[in-house]
């Protein structure tokens, strides 16, 4: 297989970062959705990863923003080491870690890792602004339209206002990195790290720990052994209701975000069971992508929202 021909900005920051030594086995990987050019490549028998940003005319300011997040992610020891980070070009070089994706769990021990590396990350310098979380579902409810003629539910919507509103009281600031699906959680075999900032930012720390309770702690008690951990102390009413919001809001920006990509790929998704549980759905579309349509992950999500939001009784007029 022949080499991945490169966009100039990656040749000439490869060139810079290791200055007349030979960039071998360069081969392309998968940026997801974002668009991103993702290349892997050794170096003297270590191994990289490249990444050049794609551009978002909507947030200008994203490049510049990732990069100073990786920075300082990498610098805190959560992130792979960082090489190089151009904001002009978008262009960052990191090492590339040999671990596995994040999985659910009922092991004390790694869940006390992921806690901790979390914790690591959100005690550590601020991060710069990013779009709110309001701009976001905005975002995404127009690209929705532009492509399927209609936006995103307007329950979810609606929900979305309600508790944004209720949590706005609670919430304060912290670095975040506001994705933390599986793809975005490497368990190394001394560490944990956090890759892909492209949403990271300024944010709700709680958001964060519920994005990590979606996916790796399916049912209750591993998710209340999660936030313990992540405290260092049991946690009172108060902090488990704020945690509890700010799962409702986490669930709510992934059915978003799936409802994006099944309107991206256009047509009606197939009729979904809709018995079947969110950790069950996540688990056919983790180990099949191809075969379960997004449009069903999005529809799960949005029932274990509803539920979610109506356990926290902060909504009213629902019936």
């Amino acid at each position: 297989m022949s080499a991945p021909e490169l966009h100039p900005d990656l040749t000439a920051a490869l060139e810079a970062t290791f200055p007349g030594r030979p960039v071998q086995d360069v081969t392309s990987l998968s940026g997801g959705f974002s668009g991103a050019a993702l290349i892997a490549f050794v170096v003297d028998g270590a191994p990289y990863v490249a990444k050049r940003f794609a551009v978002d005319p909507s947030d200008p300011e994203r490049a510049a923003r990732e990069s100073a997040c990786m920075r300082i992610a990498s610098e805190r020891g959560v992130a792979p080491r960082l090489h190089h980070a151009d904001a002009r070009t978008g262009v960052t070089i990191m090492d590339r870690i040999a671990g596995t994706q994040l999985r659910p769990t009922r092991d004390p021990a790694q869940i006390e890792r992921v806690a901790a590396a979390l914790r690591r990350l959100h005690d550590g310098p601020p991060f710069p602004r990013s779009p709110s979380r309001m701009d976001f579902l905005r975002s995404l409810d127009a690209q929705c339209a532009a492509l399927g003629g209609a936006g995103l539910p307007a329950e979810l919507v609606r929900t979305v206002v309600e508790l944004e509103r209720v949590s706005a009281p609670h919430a304060h600031a912290a670095a975040c990195h506001r994705d933390l699906n599986p793809n975005n959680v490497l368990v190394a075999a001394e560490r944990v790290y956090f890759v892909d900032w492209t949403h990271a930012g300024a944010g709700d720390p709680f958001i964060d720990l519920a994005q990590l309770g979606v996916f790796a702690c399916p049912r209750p008690e591993q998710r209340e052994a999660l936030l313990e951990a992540y405290l260092g102390r049991p946690a009172s009413d108060g902090v488990r209701a704020r945690a509890g919001l700010a799962r409702a809001i986490a669930l709510a920006f992934y059915a978003a975000s799936f409802f994006f990509v099944a309107a991206r790929l256009g047509g009606p998704p197939p009729e979904d069971d809709a018995s079947r549980p969110l950790a069950e759905v996540l688990a056919a579309f983790g180990a099949a992508p191809e075969r379960t349509h997004p449009g069903v992950v999005a529809a799960a999500f949005l029932r274990e929202m509803r539920q979610e939001a109506r356990a926290l009784d902060v909504l009213r007029g629902w019936p």
